[in-house]
């Protein structure tokens, strides 16, 4: 017998930890001794128990806050100042101002409360002329999203001859000026890849919220009564209207989120990119110098900021791909993350399909093939994005590009 999640005040939130090593989150919708159905990304999917390792609820801020106050008598100062404190960090300012307000009355004469406390106000203060709401949710599709076109990346150089009949790409990319990923673009990534099971900080402007109610009045999901669109406007968390606008395909409303924080394939991304992509593929012997071949790859840019390196060379990997014996290659590839070429690429001769083109000074990175300790993480990572691919609607053209064996230069030529 199943026992289905109740689902009168919010659906239950869960992470399996499968036995595989897998983490899968998702919405609970029903559980027996034997089987988990989770909804996730919108399909409910069916889970053996005896494949689960972990199972856990996750909590929403509120939650984790209730839980973490009731531990907590109203005598202990400290415990009650860190847990006000991680409030501030976690930017519920209203809940963390509530719990200040009553630190204050009850001991007057410590003075690090009446300190954060005017930090608290003035911060919430910024977001109420903001027009942002305090942080107070499901799970999202993939939308495309029309936004300000980016630069594009252009082939106007010739290639450079390669020495010693070494193999090359047929197509070197460089780029057209100093222009990365604007920071508009960089949003609409973040809306396509969060996952909103880890209840992300989502922004929006008042006025934003209320014409997108306006548009869509009727639609299912879509409050129709006053009391339903004041729950809307002021009580949803960010991450619930941006789940509601999912619902509705409201395409044109998803660039008016603001994602402050990096969503987890970001956080983890970037982790990856500043041990790996950087120190092997964006070096300026590969794919970051002036004879770059294949992609062309920022690893620094003047008056850039580090978002702008960082997720303009995930789109290029993103959208990246080659082609070897008639068959299509992915740089990422999501639906076979092993195939992927940020993979292949990284393995010895023998190891791959499809070897990375010899580089002088370039040596495998996965000297233990699959059971590489980086490999792994590479891979777990690439199995955490959404699939298939989303379509970010950026216009920002990535080549696909053939390795090709160049002929034998004579000396002197």
């Amino acid at each position: 017998m199943l026992v289905t999640a109740t689902s009168s005040v919010m659906a239950t939130q869960v992470q399996l930890t499968l036995k595989n090593g897998k983490v899968i989150s998702g919405e609970l919708v029903s559980q027996n001794s034997t089987t988990v159905i989770l909804k996730v990304v919108g399909i409910e999917t069916r889970y053996d128990r005896n494949t689960i390792d972990k199972f856990e609820e996750i909590l929403t801020p509120t939650q984790e806050y209730e839980n973490r106050r009731a531990k907590l008598k109203d005598d202990d100062l400290e415990g009650r100042y860190k847990l006000a404190s991680w409030l501030y960090e976690e930017e519920a300012y209203n809940q963390a101002e509530k719990e200040l307000i009553s630190l204050n009355k009850d001991f007057p004469q410590d003075t690090r409360v009446p300190l954060l406390l005017k930090i608290v106000r003035s911060k919430r203060r910024l977001k109420t002329d903001s027009g942002s709401n305090d942080r107070v949710v499901t799970t999202p599709t993939r939308p495309k999203t029309v936004v300000t076109p980016a630069p594009k990346i252009t082939t106007n150089n010739p290639p450079t001859k390669p020495s010693n009949n070494e193999p090359a790409y047929a197509t070197p990319l460089v780029p057209e000026g100093t222009e990365l990923l604007t920071q508009e673009q960089i949003d609409v990534l973040k809306v396509y890849e969060v996952n909103l099971n880890y209840r992300p900080r989502v922004v929006f402007k008042r006025s934003d919220l209320e014409e997108f109610l306006t548009k869509y009045v009727g639609k299912e999901n879509i409050p129709s009564t006053r009391s339903q669109r004041d729950r809307f406007l002021n009580r949803l968390e960010g991450y619930q209207q941006l789940d509601i606008m999912f619902k509705v395909k409201a395409r044109e409303f998803y660039s008016k989120a603001q994602i402050p924080k990096d969503p987890e394939v970001f956080k983890e991304f970037k982790t990856l990119h500043r041990t790996y992509i950087l120190n092997r593929c964006a070096t300026s012997e590969c794919h970051g110098g002036d004879e770059a071949r294949g992609i062309f790859l920022f690893n620094r840019r003047p008056g850039a900021t580090p978002d702008q390196i960082v997720y303009t060379n995930f789109y290029i990997l993103n959208n990246y791909s080659a082609t070897k014996d008639g068959q299509q290659y992915d740089m990422i590839d999501r639906a076979s993350p092993e195939r992927s070429l940020l993979l292949q690429f990284g393995m010895m001769s023998q190891d791959t399909v499809f070897p990375h083109p010899p580089v002088r000074g370039l040596k495998p990175a996965f000297l233990r093939g699959a059971e590489d300790r980086q490999y792994n993480t590479i891979r777990r990572w690439i199995q955490s994005l959404f699939s298939p691919t989303p379509d970010y609607g950026i216009d920002y053209k990535v080549s696909n590009t053939t390795p090709v064996i160049q002929p034998a230069i004579t000396p002197g030529q």
